[in-house]
């Protein structure tokens, strides 16, 4: 496993690295087509993404893509029968829901923890299983432990999501033909979203802070080489 990547969210893009997400997101519609390979497409997608936003030499993304799925099969088929039932069941809650306008509020407000349950169980275990070796249950484990450690970074994630999400819904409601176009970019911004927060989210918790005898926080050597640029800069 490479290091993890510099913790900044929205690293800025350049065009090769724009060129490359859009890429990844186009092999993840291919090899979803099977259905059967859209769990491990989608675990793919983050073996890759990581590797482009730590700055790592890229290249061959297609073979890249065919190892990222080869080697997170079962673990991407195993979370992909999950989202199918989780985002199945929270669909058709809502559904229940907005059949009746008297349901009543409590109930909506039910809906929307479901919802957001199933989208935070569904962007935080991805591209865990993606970047990590681990078993399935552990992976789950950690996710529901990771969502509540990050609570911010989480909630801030999901709703760029759900917002991303509501957009594309939106240009199939207002003209199919727009949406079905949009197919071809908007998993490319919902990977690079959920790759960005991910990245920072394991960066912290694969360095974690030190404290010294004193209980004082010492300084990584990341932090050390920051420090002197931001020196060299002002100098």
């Amino acid at each position: 496993m490479s290091k993890a990547p510099n913790p900044k969210i929205f690293k800025p893009m350049t065009q090769k690295k724009s060129l490359q997400f859009l890429l990844l997101g186009l092999l993840w519609l291919l090899f979803s087509i099977p259905v059967i390979t859209c769990g491990a497409a989608t675990c793919a997608v983050f073996y890759i993404a990581f590797k482009i936003l730590n700055d790592e030499e890229v290249s061959g993304i297609f073979k890249l893509f065919l190892k990222g799925i080869k080697q997170n099969f079962v673990q991407g088929f195993l979370m992909s029968v999950i989202s199918a039932i989780t985002i199945g069941g929270a669909g058709f809650f809502i559904w229940w829901i907005l059949k009746e306008s008297d349901r009543g509020l409590v109930l909506i407000l039910l809906a929307l923890a479901a919802v957001f349950v199933v989208l935070v169980l569904n962007i935080f275990t991805y591209p865990m299983i993606g970047r990590y070796e681990n078993t399935f249950i552990n992976m789950l484990r950690n996710t529901v432990a990771l969502s509540f450690t990050y609570g911010r970074q989480t909630l801030r994630m999901t709703g760029f999501v759900a917002a991303a999400l509501g957009i594309a819904g939106a240009l199939f409601h207002l003209n199919p033909l727009a949406g079905f176009a949009s197919l071809l970019f908007w998993p490319t911004v919902i990977f690079y979203i959920v790759s960005s927060f991910m990245a920072w989210i394991f960066y912290k918790v694969e360095n974690p802070i030190k404290y010294d005898e004193n209980g004082d926080p010492i300084e990584t050597e990341t932090e050390n080489e920051t420090e002197n640029q931001n020196k060299e800069i002002e100098s």
